[in-house]
């Protein structure tokens, strides 16, 4: 046993019971999403948008590995906001295991980009890491895709001035994000955004809208680690 292991015992952060920062009774009570369209809420192999929910989505397909409930929200926020950075392997840890069991049912092209959803720069400075980009390069190992963490940026009030930006660049900036290497994504077939919570998920429709207006076609996909269980009674699947 290491000895800040001795002085500083480990205890999970749901029901502090001594051992390791999530004990394997906790693990055990993440309640695992099922595979849905993101867009209405109903039941979709492979978790593809449905036809007529691409009419008015953007997205390709969104997994979503867990329902964010009090459990997961204690376990992210200790991790993102309470300094509890020694829980990052453990967190990281059981992402894996969970990718793994539905990985096959997420459909990827082989060239395919894996890059997180990017934060500001003042929360960057805020927080000391960007805990997205953690889980997008753990989730394009398990994948074996191509990670880049700069593939997508934000704007920031102290980026980049509009002028030196190419026109394709423009267009990514105006809506919020830019991509700095536009001629990149004419070489891939699929972007993989990884986010740790979606609720509407506005983000990652105006990230997919920015990318489509300079590659229509390409296909736009992503993993993100929890949302909400939808508020109604999920219905069978629809075409």
């Amino acid at each position: 046993m290491d000895i800040l292991d001795i002085l500083f015992p480990k205890s999970c952060v749901i029901c502090s019971k001594h051992g390791d920062y999530l004990c394997n009774r906790c693990k055990k009570l993440f309640k695992k999403s099922l595979p849905e369209c993101y867009r209405c809420r109903k039941i979709s192999p492979n978790y593809l948008t449905h036809k007529k929910c691409a009419k008015i989505s953007s997205l390709d397909s969104v997994a979503v590995l867990w329902e964010y409930n009090e459990l997961s929200s204690t376990v992210l926020k200790k991790y993102k906001y309470g300094g509890v950075l020694d829980i990052e392997d453990t967190f990281l840890e059981l992402i894996e295991k969970r990718l793994s069991e539905i990985k096959e049912s997420i459909i990827l092209g082989s060239k395919t980009l894996v890059s997180p959803v990017p934060i500001s720069k003042n929360r960057l400075r805020e927080r000391g890491f960007n805990q997205t980009e953690k889980i997008a390069e753990v989730i394009s190992k398990e994948l074996n895709r191509t990670f880049m963490t700069d593939l997508i940026m934000r704007k920031n009030s102290d980026s980049i001035h509009q002028s030196l930006l190419s026109k394709e660049e423009r267009l990514f900036h105006k809506e919020g994000f830019f991509v700095p290497n536009g001629n990149l994504l004419k070489s891939i077939t699929d972007i993989l955004i990884i986010d740790d919570v979606i609720t509407t998920g506005s983000t990652l429709e105006q990230i997919t809208k920015c990318i489509k207006k300079v590659v229509p076609k390409m296909s736009v996909k992503s993993i993100c680690i929890f949302r909400g269980k939808p508020y109604y009674k999920r219905q069978e699947p629809i075409q």
